[in-house]
């Protein structure tokens, strides 16, 4: 990296240090940055591109869309960019003009944000409470004003406080602990009195958001007032269902926006590289989400956006020669060579033509057809960037624990070969699902043969059962480094982890066979239609003609009883550890042991509350919508599997240096 280090001959330059404690990291933390922002910009350039070109989507809903997607850009593109050059060229001088200048754009772009989402709710509010009134109230030429008043609003309230930071004296010190010039972060460098500028800061942040949020909570006050008096529950349903997307975005946006502002005054006792974390993701979440959220929900921008990837990904496939569509004057897609015909209902016949090119039919009748998402059928392709993305960074992030932990000879302890177990059955269970979910999204390859559904049964359920055992054998090593440092090396020895990872591989491969054993002794009908991405235990067991008792009771009690039985040892391995910690009366002592179990505590939050959900919702929830059901059942293979290995290397310091280290040589390489 020093290849890349440029230094600045002007005294007034400011340093951005991107996330103090992490620097060795910087590499890693740059995939998730650099995605998020990359399939930001693509979602939100999407939106503005279709609102532009269809006459029929300009209505003041989705005007306003296209003003949130305008904010979204500007706020990721004023701070993502130069985080990346932090990260990648170690470029971490900052003008002083350059700096104002962030501060004044981002904070602007916040504000501007808050007052199009202070307006979606009032949209809300007209559509619902006065629906015949609704055209008259709200035309694009209201809509237009209400933008521009929240554009000055936005410079009124931003103005000050680049003008308040260009009267300060700055000493010596100019090093920022951030990856942006946030307004409080570049007033702690000031050598002067910073009163007025931390007031500022606390004030404006209150009133505005303040404001805007008491104004979003009285047009849902007065619309829930209104929905009450309808008498007619799908009434009631309908009318809320329009506001579940300006929710989801509201919570997404102001939580973190509101943390940020609290914790930069408040959060004395909050490590910096969280602190920044948190913030940074306020301008990765919400730009990312936001496309995607009103993409799925918003049916009228879904069929014009399903519409014009069809058509370019058609272009794409006509010049390499796919010529020979087959023109269809129906809406429905027909499956035959089984048992007679099975339809399946598909709304673009755009992208039933487009999709036909690759639909292999198979030759016997021993098949299952895997519909992927149901009701989001249009969107496959909207939701495949995360699942791609999700499962590529997973792939990279594990491969190089995997490599640098078998190249190190410091590193082969009890520790890192529980990590390597990890990232193993990451990529076992995320590989025994993703690929075949992603051939459903990209080439419609539903159809997959009774043997090879059981199979990826097997394996995926195997691999969550190894996952929980391995999540018990870690905690267990953290009980033991933490109460018996002194014999951890004669307890957890080398020979001793290979043993319980062969134990919990024999207990992984006893409770997952028996699932499709029992499978294979069911009858199935006609209906062979799996809504669903991969062979789920009881989603394939619905589909049989006969009695599934057994195959509920067992699906139910063995993940109760194993990972029941296996989160009881780990809380016992806990309580151990904090009865020790609370032995010890230094706090230095208490941070330092407790800090060695956050990556750990970190990854079981993220297994375990998916797997539960994933099971609870398949037997008892049947008021949860399915494509509901389905998304956060994937959620399980995605999200724990990419972020594992990002969270253990950000966290264990050895392993990070190691990382960079390679990273490093890989860049010095490059550069000769």
């Amino acid at each position: 990296m020093a290849s890349f280090n440029f230094t600045s001959s002007d005294p007034s330059a400011f340093i951005l240090m991107g996330i103090p404690g992490l620097e060795d990291a910087h590499m890693w933390i740059s995939i998730p940055f650099s995605t998020f922002y990359i399939i930001g910009l693509l979602g939100n350039s999407m939106v503005l591109f279709v609102v532009g070109k269809e006459q029929t989507l300009h209505k003041p809903m989705y005007l306003l869309l296209c003003m949130l997607a305008l904010t979204d850009i500007g706020i990721s593109t004023s701070v993502v960019p130069k985080a990346l050059c932090i990260f990648w060229f170690n470029l971490k001088v900052i003008t002083m003009g350059g700096c104002l200048t962030q501060t004044f754009f981002l904070h602007a772009v916040s504000v501007m944000h808050s007052a199009v989402l202070v307006t979606m709710a009032f949209d809300r509010y007209v559509a619902i409470c006065n629906p015949l009134r609704y055209v008259t109230i709200l035309t694009n030429a209201r809509i237009a004003k209400l933008g521009l008043v929240g554009l000055i609003r936005a410079v009124l309230c931003t103005l000050p406080a680049p003008l308040l930071l260009s009267r300060l004296p700055f000493c010596a010190n100019r090093i920022i602990p951030h990856t942006y010039c946030e307004h409080m972060a570049v007033a702690k460098m000031s050598c002067g009195d910073i009163t007025v500028n931390s007031t500022y800061g606390l004030v404006m942040a209150f009133v505005v958001i303040g404001l805007d949020l008491m104004l979003v909570a009285l047009s849902y006050g007065l619309i829930i007032r209104a929905v009450l008096r309808i008498s007619s529950k799908k009434a009631h349903t309908k009318a809320l269902n329009t506001c579940t997307t300006h929710i989801c975005v509201m919570l997404t946006s102001c939580v973190l926006f509101l943390f940020s502002t609290l914790t930069h005054r408040f959060g004395q006792g909050i490590a910096p590289q969280v602190h920044i974390f948190l913030t940074d993701l306020f301008f990765l979440i919400p730009p990312m989400l936001n496309p995607i959220i009103y993409g799925v929900k918003t049916k009228e921008l879904r069929e014009k956006v399903g519409k014009y990837t069809c058509r370019s990904v058609s272009t794409f496939t006509f010049n390499h020669g796919h010529q020979n569509w087959r023109e269809d004057s129906s809406s429905s897609r027909t499956i035959a060579n089984y048992r007679g015909t099975l339809s399946i209902s598909e709304p673009y016949l755009c992208i039933d033509h487009l999709m036909a090119d690759f639909n292999l039919t198979p030759s016997g009748p021993s098949t299952f057809i895997l519909t992927g998402i149901p009701g989001l059928e249009a969107d496959h392709i909207w939701i495949s960037i995360p699942f791609a993305t999700s499962y590529i960074i997973c792939l990279l992030g594990n491969f190089m624990v995997l490599f640098v932990v078998s190249k190190e000879q410091t590193l082969c302890k009890p520790m890192y070969l529980l990590l390597c177990m990890l990232a193993l059955t990451d990529m076992g269970t995320s590989t025994s699902v993703v690929p075949k979910a992603l051939s459903i999204f990209w080439f419609n390859l539903e159809f997959i043969t009774v043997g090879g559904c059981f199979t990826q049964m097997f394996f995926f359920h195997a691999g969550t059962v190894m996952h929980s055992a391995i999540l018990v054998a870690m905690a267990f090593d953290r009980y033991v480094a933490i109460c018996n440092p002194l014999r951890y090396a004669t307890i957890l020895t080398n020979a001793r982890i290979a043993k319980l990872g062969l134990v919990g591989l024999i207990r992984a491969v006893l409770f997952a066979l028996p699932l499709p054993l029992l499978m294979s002794r069911l009858p199935f009908c006609a209906n062979r239609i799996i809504p669903h991405t991969y062979c789920d235990h009881m989603a394939v067991a619905k589909m049989s003609c006969g009695d599934i008792t057994v195959n509920r009771m067992y699906g139910l009690v063995i993940p109760f009883v194993v990972n029941g039985s296996d989160l009881m040892l780990i809380a016992l391995s806990y309580g151990l550890i904090i009865r020790a910690v609370l032995r010890i009366s230094s706090k230095e002592a208490h941070q330092k042991a407790l800090n060695t179990c956050s990556a750990h505590i970190c990854v079981m939050m993220m297994s375990y509350p998916p797997f539960f959900f994933s099971i609870l919702t398949h037997r008892f929830g049947q008021g949860i919508a399915p494509h509901v059901h389905i998304i956060l059942a994937n959620l399980y293979f995605l999200l724990p599997t990419m972020l594992n290995p990002i969270i253990y290397g950000a966290k264990t310091k050895e392993l990070r240096e190691k990382v960079g280290k390679y990273i490093c040589r890989m860049w010095s390489l490059g550069d000769h």
